[in-house]
């Protein structure tokens, strides 16, 4: 039985509708996007990748250069806190000028300029605290890293926070700038890093206390509630390789934000992999195989629908 050349374009039309329809399952809707788009952000770290200080950062970490946009550096500017003495007061009066105004939760996806207003006027998720908060630090001097940590397996649903570098002490600090915490180990009042948050939080989670950053609300009014929160997310944590917010901010739309933050822009992130996550690791590096082999096919069909449709009729 012939085929005919009709037949073939039908066939090929037919399979590239498929595999694009194949390519929209793993993307759409939005919350999938964001999934795809930590598969082909992830790289696998571990603690002694982070073990380093803004005196020798690493070479491909994406390090802030531009200066604050205008509206949030006079907010600093206003609240004096250029004037404080010290990396760690400075990091504290940063926490209280954004969370002195929330009142709701809420997700901006927009610039960092409507993001600030977004969070005066009440509103505001934990990544809109963070970037905006990024973004007041480097004005002030300050050199921040940001972290993540995710429940449903570095998939995007999750937290965000900050680490400060206070050079006074020479070590990080870690400050949940939407919750307005710091954390202590039971006994001590010298705030933790990260790292050590992480370590409590899997080996001693009662000897780890959170305790209010400065004035404002607390967005957890139970302690035990947040530990508990941190708890569920203790075995995902991963650090984004970079704190260029600025530079990676642009001139985009609420629309045009929440299609960059989908899809691109962001620094990679590195997961801290252990044998208690090394399976959710290895579902995104199948789930980035899948989206990479649905595309090229469908690169591979478009080739060959262009090359039968060019063909002289017979």
């Amino acid at each position: 039985m012939l085929v005919t050349a009709k037949g073939l374009i039908l066939a090929n039309g037919a399979a590239l509708a498929l595999a694009a329809a194949w390519l929209a399952s793993l993307v759409v809707p939005y919350d999938r996007a964001v999934r795809v788009r930590n598969a082909f952000l992830l790289r696998r770290g571990s603690e002694s990748d982070v073990d380093w200080t803004p005196d020798a950062v690493p070479r491909d970490f994406r390090v802030e250069h531009l200066p604050a946009p205008r509206d949030i550096a006079a907010a600093v500017e206003r609240e004096g806190v250029r004037d404080i003495e010290g990396d760690w007061p400075r990091a504290l009066a940063l926490v209280t000028m954004l969370v002195r105004h929330a009142k709701q939760e809420g997700h901006a996806r927009a610039d960092l300029v409507t993001t600030y207003r977004e969070i005066v006027a009440g509103g505001g998720s934990c990544a809109d605290y963070v970037r905006v908060y990024l973004a007041a630090a480097h004005d002030v001097g300050l050199f921040c890293r940001q972290w993540g940590f995710s429940f449903d397996g570095f998939g995007g649903h999750g937290h965000t926070f900050v680490e400060v570098f206070d050079r006074d002490r020479s070590q990080w600090s870690f400050i949940d700038v939407h919750n307005n915490v710091v954390a202590l180990e039971e006994g001590s009042e010298v705030p933790l890093g990260a790292i050590a948050v992480r370590a409590l939080l899997s080996a001693r989670p009662s000897a780890l206390r959170f305790v209010a950053a400065g004035p404002g609300r607390l967005a957890w009014a139970q302690p035990s509630k947040l530990l508990a929160y941190y708890q569920r997310g203790a075995d995902e944590w991963y650090l984004l390789w970079g704190n260029d917010v600025i530079s990676r901010d642009g001139r985009l739309g609420r629309w045009s934000h929440r299609l960059q933050s989908a899809l691109a822009r962001l620094p990679p992130f590195l997961a801290l992999v252990t044998t208690r996550n090394e399976a959710a690791f290895a579902r995104m590096l199948a789930l980035r195989s899948r989206v990479r082999r649905a595309v090229a096919t469908i690169a591979i069909l478009v080739v060959a629908l262009s090359a039968q449709l060019a063909l002289p009729p017979r």
